[in-house]
């Protein structure tokens, strides 16, 4: 049996080392591609950056606030009933 880290709370993100998710995706695509043009120091202070901001965003606002934005924008639906944000008013 192998042994499994159990989350502290259900809503609890993934971690890559010790970041969580969704910082850590975002931090690495400005690294590689501060990378790709040959601006590995630039890309550091940017990465260092965006992830103590981000993650200060993150902890000032209440949880699901990334999820609120995304939909309130119309990218993705909420749920069946509620599935467009971009639409602001409900015409019967």
């Amino acid at each position: 049996m192998t042994e499994k880290p159990i989350p502290n709370y259900v809503d609890d993100q993934m971690q890559v080392f010790f970041w969580e998710v969704d910082e850590f995706f975002p931090a690495l695509i400005i690294f590689v591609v501060m990378f790709m043009w040959d601006q590995l120091l630039l890309g550091l202070v940017a990465t260092v950056v965006f992830v103590k901001l981000f993650s200060r965003f993150k902890n000032a606002n209440m949880a699901g606030v990334l999820f609120h934005m995304v939909w309130w924008a119309g990218v993705m639906q909420m749920n069946k009933k509620f599935d467009n944000g971009a639409v602001r008013e409900a015409v019967k």
